[in-house]
C-alpha cells in the first residue's frame, strides 16, 4: 500500500482521486542536477518492490522533481497540480515531445520521469562560457549520438582531447548539420505538443533537454492544457522575456536603451532588479501556438549565433531587436534589421547560413502574430527536407 494512504493526504473516494503512481519507500533521491526559483532536479533511482514503474528486484533511473514550499508569494502546489494534471495526461496519449513521465511519489512529494539525459541546451550553450575547451556543438551532437564511440563518425571531424574528454566540431558543415537536427527536434517535439492541444509557454534552451536523436520539452509546470483547461484563461502571464513573443507583453523602450548600457545594467544589478523585467507589462493574451514558435525561434536563433551562447548577451540583443520594433512598420522584419544594425556586425552568420534554417527563423521571428510561420510549416521547410 503507497504511503500516502498511511499520511492521510488523500481521500480514495473523493472526485478525482489518482494513487500516486511510485512508493516513497522505493525511491532512493541522489545528487541535485538543477534548482530553479521554485523546484529543485534530482537524480535518483526506483528500487523495485511492488511498484509498478519497476519490477521486483530491480531499478531504475529516473529525474526527480521537488518543488520548493516556502517561496515567498508562490502558491506552490496549484504549480504542481497543474504540472502533474498535463504530465499524467501527455503520457497517457504517448507524446514523444516531452520527457517520459513515470508519475506522483509518495503524497505529492515529488514528480518523476524516466532518466533519458541531463543535458538541457542551455547546459551545453554555457559550458564554453567556463571551459575554453569545450565546444557547445559537440555537446551537442554527443547527447544526440549518446554513443561511446564518439571519437570515429563516419567521417565526421573531431578533434579529441584526451586529457579533458571534449570534442570540438571543426568545420563549417558539420556545425550547420547539429544545428539543423537540433532545429528540427525542437519545431518536432514542440509541434508534437500542439498535436495534443498543449501549449508549452516557456520554451527556452533551460526547458530543452538534448537526447539521443532528438530533444524532449521539460518543465510542464505553466502550459496551457485546453483539453483539462489547465492555465488556458486569458490571464497571460511574462514567463521569460529574452524568449517571449512579443504580444505577450508591452516593454518600456526608453527602459530598454538603458539598460543597453553597461550602467544600466550594474545598476539594476545592484537594487536588486530583473534587468529584464524592469519596464514590462503582460498583455493578458490568450494562450496560442504562436506563442511557441516565436519561442522555438528565439531558441534557434541563440544556438545558430555563437556570440549568443553567452546569456548576457543574448538579453542585450533581445532588448535591441525590441528596440527595432518599436521603432519600426509592422510589417518590417525585425530580425532582418537587427542584422543589419551595428549590433550585429561583430556575429558570426556562417553556420546559420550553411544550415540553410535561416528563412525559417526570419518565418518564426516575425513580431507581426499574424505573419508569423507557424511550426507546422517550419517542419516542412526544405531546408529539413534537403536535409535528411
Amino acid at each position: 500500500m503507497h504511503e500516502s494512504y498511511d499520511m492521510g493526504s488523500y481521500d480514495p473516494e473523493m472526485d478525482g482521486y489518482v494513487p500516486p503512481e511510485i512508493s516513497l519507500r522505493s525511491l532512493r533521491v541522489g545528487e541535485k542536477i538543477g534548482e530553479g526559483s521554485f523546484s529543485e532536479v534530482y537524480r535518483g533511482t526506483i528500487v523495485g518492490d511492488d511498484d509498478e514503474t519497476c519490477p521486483p528486484e530491480t531499478t531504475k533511473n529516473v529525474i526527480i522533481k521537488n518543488y520548493k514550499k516556502n517561496v515567498h508569494s508562490r502558491d506552490w502546489f496549484s504549480f504542481y497540480v497543474d504540472e502533474r494534471t498535463t504530465c499524467r495526461r501527455l503520457f497517457d496519449v504517448g507524446c514523444v515531445g516531452v520527457a517520459p513521465f513515470l508519475g506522483v511519489c509518495g503524497s505529492d512529494a515529488y514528480l518523476v520521469w524516466g532518466d533519458v539525459g541531463i543535458e538541457t541546451l542551455e547546459v551545453c550553450l554555457t559550458a564554453s562560457q567556463k571551459d575554453s575547451t569545450t565546444d557547445a556543438f559537440a555537446r551537442m551532437r554527443n547527447a544526440l549520438d549518446a554513443r561511446d564511440d564518439r571519437d570515429d563518425r563516419d567521417g565526421i571531424d573531431n578533434r579529441h582531447d584526451a586529457v579533458t574528454s571534449t570534442f570540438t566540431i571543426t568545420s563549417t558543415q558539420t556545425r550547420s548539420v547539429v544545428f539543423r537536427r537540433i532545429a528540427k527536434a525542437l519545431i518536432d517535439a514542440t509541434n508534437a505538443l500542439h498535436a495534443e492541444n498543449v501549449i508549452h509557454r516557456d520554451v527556452k534552451p533551460e526547458n530543452v533537454l538534448v537526447v539521443e536523436n532528438s530533444v524532449v520539452l521539460v518543465d510542464l509546470g505553466g502550459s496551457s492544457d485546453f483539453e483539462t483547461g489547465v492555465n488556458v484563461n486569458s490571464g497571460e502571464t511574462i514567463f521569460d522575456p529574452v524568449y517571449g513573443a512579443p504580444e505577450q507583453f508591452t516593454r518600456d523602450t526608453r527602459g530598454a536603451a538603458k539598460k543597453k548600457s553597461l550602467f544600466g545594467f550594474l545598476q539594476s544589478a545592484v537594487t536588486g532588479e530583473d534587468a529584464n523585467a524592469i519596464g514590462l507589462a503582460a498583455t493578458g493574451i490568450e494562450p496560442s501556438p504562436k506563442l511557441d514558435a516565436f519561442a522555438v525561434g528565439m531558441t534557434l536563433l541563440r544556438i545558430g549565433l555563437t556570440a549568443l551562447h553567452d546569456p548576457e548577451t543574448m538579453q542585450r540583443t533581445r532588448l535591441a531587436m525590441d528596440a527595432i520594433a518599436a521603432e519600426s512598420d509592422r510589417g518590417e522584419s525585425v530580425l532582418r534589421a537587427w542584422r543589419q544594425s551595428d549590433d550585429a556586425n561583430e556575429y558570426d552568420f556562417t553556420t546559420l547560413e550553411a544550415s540553410g534554417v535561416s528563412d525559417v527563423l526570419f518565418g518564426l521571428l516575425s513580431w507581426d502574430p499574424e505573419t508569423r510561420m507557424t511550426l507546422t510549416e517550419a517542419s516542412m521547410h526544405v531546408c529539413f527536407i534537403a536535409g535528411e
